[in-house]
C-alpha cells in the first residue's frame, strides 16, 4: 500500500474537503451563515423596525440550509437561527442585565427552534415529498404552541406576533387562534426555499398552491375588516395614563402624586361622558386595605363613573406576607363589585423559582418577596357587562383571554405597567399581543399602561387611538358588550393539537417504516 493510501486519501476515499461539500456545492459553513442571516432578517419583522412582510420570507434561508441536513446539523442551524432572532428581538431584556438576556434569548428560546429543526429535518419535502409542505409548518406551529405552556411560557416573537398590526392577516386568528397564522407564514417560507433549491417548472406548483391559500386568507380578512367598518357601541370606555414610572421603592410622595393625578384624570374622563375608566396595573402600589379602599371608592363615587383600578391586595390568611397583583372594580356609587387576582406571574419578575438556592439573583433588582398568584381567571359583573382581565404578562397567552370570553366575558381589559421597558421596542411589542387577543375572540380590549402605550382595540384588532409612550392623557371610545363567540373561542387550540398530532403520527410512521426495512 502506498504512503498516500495509508494516509487515507487514495482514490477510494474522498478528501476532507470533498466530504464537507454537499451535492450542490454548499458547505456547513455556508449553511450556518444562511441560518444566521435568516434569523437576523426575520427579526426585522418585529418592532423596531417592524417590517412585517419580512416574516413571510425571512425564515426561507433557514429552510434552504435544512433541506437535506441530518438531525445534528439541523440542530445547529436551528440554534444559530434562534440565537440571532431572539438575540435581536429580546435585546430589551438587557435593561435588567446581560445575564437575563443571555439566558432567555441565547439559551431558553433558541432551544425551541432546535427542537423544531431536529423534528422538521426528517419531514422536509425533499425527503418525504409533498406531505412535507404540511408537516413542517405543523411542526413549527406545535413548537410555538409548546412555548405558550406552563408557568415559564413565553410567546414573544411568534409569526402571529409579527403580523399583529396587519388586520387583514390576523382575522385568521378568529378561526384557529394565532396558530393558523404561524402555520401559514411558515408554509410560505418553506415553499419559497424549496422553489429556490429545486429545478424544473414543477418547483413553482407549491408556491402557487400556498400562495393561493395565503391570498384567500388575507383577502377574506380584508373583506371582514372592511365590511365591519367603524363599530359604534353604546358604552363609553376610557383609559387614563398618568405617566408615572414605578420602581420597587415606593415613597409617600409617589403615592400622593399617583392618587391625585389619576383622580384628576378620572374626573376629566367623566366630564367627557365615560361610563367606566380603566387605570393601569398597580397604579396604587400598596395594599388598599390600609385605608386606600375608602379613597378609591370616593373617586368613583365623586366622579360618578365605574372604575377598574390596579393595586395590591392582601391574603385572608394573616400569616401570609405575600400580596396579590389585583384589579379592583368599583361602580359609580363607589361600591366595590369584585376583584381579579393575577394568576400567570412573571418568572423572576414576580416570583423567583429556587430563590434560596440562587441568592446571587438579588443583584438584578428582583422583588424581595414573591407575589401571591391568584386561583382562577374569574370575571367581574359590572353595570356595563362581564369583564375579563389580563394583567401585564397574561396578555401574551391566547388561552387566558379565550377562556374568559368562553366563560361569558363581554369585554376584555388589559392593565399593565410597561415603564420597566423604558423607551425600547418592547412597549410596542407588548401592545401587539392585545391586538391578537381582540381579533381571536372578536371582543373589545381596553388597555391601560402606566407610561404607555394605552389604547382601546376593536374586535378586529384595530386601535381606536393611542396615548403614546411617556405621555399623560385620556382616551375614550364607544364600545359594545359582545356575547358572540368565535370558532377559536369555542374550540380553543384544536388547530395546534392537530398539528402536534400529525407530526407525532408522521414520526411514528417513519420509525415503523425504518424498522420494517431493517427486518426485511
Amino acid at each position: 500500500m502506498s504512503a498516500v493510501s495509508k494516509r487515507g486519501c487514495g482514490p477510494d476515499r474522498p478528501s476532507i474537503r470533498l466530504r464537507l461539500l454537499r451535492a450542490d456545492g454548499s458547505s456547513p459553513k455556508t449553511e450556518l451563515c444562511l441560518a444566521i442571516i435568516s434569523g437576523l432578517v426575520a427579526a426585522l419583522a418585529m418592532p423596531a423596525p417592524g417590517w412585517w412582510p419580512l416574516a413571510w420570507v425571512g425564515t426561507a434561508p433557514l429552510f434552504v440550509a435544512m433541506r437535506d441536513s441530518r438531525h445534528r446539523s439541523a440542530a445547529w442551524y436551528g440554534y444559530v437561527y434562534g440565537a440571532a432572532y431572539f438575540g435581536v428581538i429580546l435585546f430589551w431584556l438587557t435593561i435588567f442585565g446581560y445575564l437575563p438576556w443571555m439566558l432567555v434569548a441565547l439559551v431558553a428560546s433558541p432551544l425551541f427552534i432546535v427542537l423544531f429543526a431536529v423534528v422538521a429535518s426528517g419531514l422536509m419535502p425533499g425527503r418525504i415529498g409533498g406531505l412535507g409542505f404540511v408537516l413542517v409548518p405543523a411542526a413549527w406551529t406545535a413548537m410555538q404552541w409548546l412555548r405558550s405552556l406552563g408557568p415559564a411560557g413565553f410567546t414573544w416573537g411568534s409569526f402571529a406576533h409579527t403580523q399583529a398590526n396587519v388586520s387583514s392577516v390576523i382575522q385568521l386568528g378568529s378561526l384557529t387562534g394565532p396558530w393558523g397564522i404561524d402555520f401559514l407564514v411558515c408554509a410560505f417560507n418553506l415553499v419559497l426555499a424549496t422553489a429556490f433549491v429545486s429545478a424544473g417548472k414543477r418547483r413553482f406548483v407549491p408556491v402557487a398552491v400556498v400562495g393561493s391559500i395565503v391570498l384567500v386568507a388575507v383577502g377574506s380578512g380584508s373583506v371582514m375588516t372592511r365590511s365591519a367598518g367603524s363599530l359604534l357601541g353604546t358604552v363609553k370606555a376610557a383609559v387614563i395614563q398618568g405617566n408615572l414610572p414605578q420602581n420597587l421603592d415606593i415613597t409617600p410622595q409617589y403615592l400622593a402624586a399617583a392618587y391625585y393625578r389619576y383622580a384628576g384624570l378620572t374626573a376629566r374622563a367623566a366630564d367627557r361622558g365615560a361610563d367606566f375608566v380603566v387605570w393601569p396595573e398597580t397604579t396604587i402600589p400598596v395594599r388598599i386595605d390600609s385605608g386606600w379602599d375608602r379613597l378609591l371608592s370616593r373617586v368613583a363615587r365623586g366622579c360618578g363613573v365605574g372604575c377598574i383600578i390596579g393595586a395590591w391586595d392582601g391574603s385572608k390568611d394573616p400569616t401570609e406576607i405575600r400580596e396579590y397583583n389585583t384589579a379592583f372594580f368599583y361602580d359609580k356609587t363607589g361600591r366595590r363589585l369584585g376583584v381579579y387576582h393575577k394568576v400567570q406571574l412573571v418568572p423572576y419578575g414576580e416570583y423567583v423559582p429556587l430563590r434560596k438556592q440562587m441568592p446571587w439573583v438579588r443583584r438584578y433588582g428582583i422583588r424581595p418577596v414573591d407575589v401571591l398568584p391568584g386561583n382562577s381567571y374569574n370575571l367581574v359583573q359590572t353595570d356595563f357587562g362581564k369583564v375579563g382581565v389580563s394583567i401585564c404578562f397574561e396578555s401574551l397567552f391566547p388561552a387566558i383571554s379565550r377562556n374568559e370570553v368562553r366563560s361569558g366575558a363581554d369585554m376584555l381589559v388589559v392593565m399593565t405597567n410597561d415603564s420597566w421597558f423604558l423607551r425600547t421596542q418592547a412597549a410596542r411589542g407588548h401592545l401587539m399581543m392585545s391586538k391578537l387577543r381582540a381579533a381571536e375572540n372578536r371582543h373589545y380590549v381596553i388597555r391601560a399602561a402606566a407610561t404607555g402605550i394605552s389604547t382601546i382595540i376593536d374586535p378586529y384588532g384595530r386601535s381606536l387611538g393611542e396615548v403614546g409612550l411617556y405621555e399623560t392623557g385620556i382616551l375614550t371610545a364607544n364600545i359594545s358588550a359582545i356575547q358572540a363567540q368565535t370558532p377559536y373561542t369555542r374550540v380553543g387550540d384544536l388547530f395546534a393539537y392537530a398539528c402536534a398530532a400529525s407530526v407525532i403520527i408522521a414520526w411514528a410512521a417513519k420509525g415503523s417504516s425504518k424498522r420494517k426495512r431493517s427486518l426485511g
